[in-house]
């Protein structure tokens, strides 16, 4: 049976600019239970126009198109009793929206509905999953431990090193995944993920993929930035690293909140020891657990 209303109904309509900010913004419509939301590709014809002028970029729009320039719109039609949950979920999620290249939220009131079907948010778990004994030990194991372990050598360069030798480095240790950006005096200083170190080489091979994802000025002032990149310095971003007697535990939460696949281990003094994989961690997970109930 179709489940049509007439009762207060709203229309919620988001414009958002910042793609990255998506799937957060979905997951906490979800969580206060909005029922649906339908995704649309948008994009604001005479900003995409202007601004690229202004940045002398009015060749590369005609070349690359300017409807590969996108913004996301969100539509979810909801009960009017929860649309100040969901637009302070979509606050949460994607920040001021007066700020710019945040978008635009606004509401619509609704006349008759047919089809809406209202879902309850997920309820947390009322206990926590187990640790088990491994994972324990595993936890608290000391980073220095696990390196010695996984046999990873840090790989190092100067800021003023062109990327192509950033590169020659990470082909000489895969594993490790990062390379430490140190000063004259070894120091950390930044480091060069494989995804940005690719990010800038393959720019100079694909700009048209790159050029895809400018949504507003800032990007596009960034997509010229990018151009321009040739040293480690140009490509690094800001240190995070791990000390060699942090646990296990402390280096993966690092990892997740930075969405890294590796850290550089320092010393007390902020000189690169070691490094620490995300690949390897796992890895070390599977050899422990396979000890662990081999003993048991």
């Amino acid at each position: 049976m179709t489940n049509e209303s007439s009762s207060q109904n709203e229309l919620l309509v988001v414009i958002l600019d910042d793609l990255e900010k998506l799937p957060d913004l979905l997951n906490k419509l979800y969580e206060v239970g909005v029922p649906g939301v339908t995704l649309l590709d948008s994009v604001g014809g005479r900003r995409a126009h202007s601004w690229m002028e202004d940045l002398g970029l009015g060749g590369l729009a005609r070349l690359f198109h300017v409807n590969e320039i996108r913004q996301r719109t969100l539509l979810a039609i909801m009960p009017a009793d929860m649309v100040d949950a969901a637009v302070a979920a979509s606050e949460q999620a994607v920040g001021d929206f007066s700020r710019t290249g945040a978008g635009l939220l606004f509401t619509v009131p609704l006349g008759r509905v047919v089809g809406l079907c209202k879902t309850e948010a997920p309820e947390a778990p009322e206990t926590a999953p187990v640790v088990s004994r491994e994972d324990l030990v595993l936890r608290d194991l000391p980073v220095a431990e696990a390196a010695a372990m996984l046999h990873l050598e840090p790989v190092t360069v100067f800021a003023d090193a062109p990327l192509s030798e950033v590169t020659r480095a990470m082909l000489r240790s895969p594993s490790a995944h990062v390379v430490a950006v140190v000063s004259e005096t070894g120091h950390l200083v930044g480091i060069v993920t494989l995804r940005d170190l690719a990010d800038k080489i393959f720019f100079g091979v694909m700009p048209e993929l790159f050029f895809g994802e400018v949504h507003d000025r800032d990007q596009a002032e960034s997509f010229v930035q990018m151009a321009a990149t040739r040293l480690a310095r140009d490509c690094m971003i800001d240190p995070v690293a791990v000390h060699a007697d942090d646990p296990i535990s402390a280096a993966f939460r690092l990892m997740h909140e930075h969405r890294l696949p590796a850290l550089p281990v320092v010393d007390d003094e902020n000189r690169v020891v070691g490094v620490v994989s995300l690949l390897e961690l796992l890895a070390l997970t599977l050899r422990m657990q396979g000890e662990e109930t081999t003993r048991s």
